[in-house]
């Protein structure tokens, strides 16, 4: 009795531990940081439409800058889209030369390419 008692607990321990050693192949998975096309160009506009605003409201450009910072953050974009989209519409707003100098560089500041 005891020899099968024995023997039946030493089969179920070899049982148990040969199923612990199954290795089970888990796929990994990684979100894409990239942005379709069609949300790209969403994202350029909402930034297009905030920048522009935050250049026609503001008159001081440390506060246009802070501003234009809150809103490349709260972006979906990379920070070189959206410095490249705040020059543009910089430009496009005919914001003077010496204004845009001030904004650039403190967006390079906080932004380093």
């Amino acid at each position: 009795m005891k020899f099968q008692l024995v023997l039946g607990l030493a089969g179920l321990l070899t049982f148990s531990s040969c199923q612990e050693n199954t290795v089970t192949k888990v796929k990994e998975t990684s979100q894409s940081q990239e942005l379709s096309k069609d949300d790209f160009y969403k994202q350029v506009d909402n930034l297009s439409r905030m920048v522009e605003k935050a250049l026609t409201v503001e008159v001081d450009n440390t506060v246009r800058a802070k501003r234009i910072l809150g809103f490349i953050k709260k972006s979906k974009l990379d920070p070189k889209s959206a410095k490249k989209t705040v020059m543009k519409m910089m430009q496009k707003t005919n914001t003077p030369i010496e204004d845009q100098k001030e904004i650039t560089y403190i967006l390079n500041k906080a932004f380093p390419n």
